[in-house]
């Protein structure tokens, strides 16, 4: 029973942008992360002053998502590094 992931748009463009070799590493992060959204292995923290939202961390890169338990879907909100990911 596996989640579904799905992209805001601004975080489908960056996807996009990256060079395949790091789109491929997020894609495979994602993948685990869909298997479980809490997954021990990966680097995953709560975000402080939002509900339900969380970073994951990738190399220098950060995943924002939130979880939709009921639903069983993964929004990923936003892909960047991590200068500019806590930014707005």
């Amino acid at each position: 029973m596996s989640y579904e992931v799905k992209f805001l748009k601004e975080a489908f463009k960056y996807l996009q942008r990256q060079d395949v070799t790091t789109r491929n590493r997020i894609l495979d992060h994602l993948k685990i992360l869909s298997d479980n959204p809490k997954h021990p292995e990966l680097d995953i923290k709560k975000m402080q002053g939002i509900d339900d939202r969380y970073r994951l961390r990738i190399g220098s890169f950060r995943v924002v998502y939130s979880i939709i338990n009921d639903e069983l879907i993964i929004i990923v909100i936003k892909i960047g590094s991590r200068g500019d990911i806590y930014k707005s």
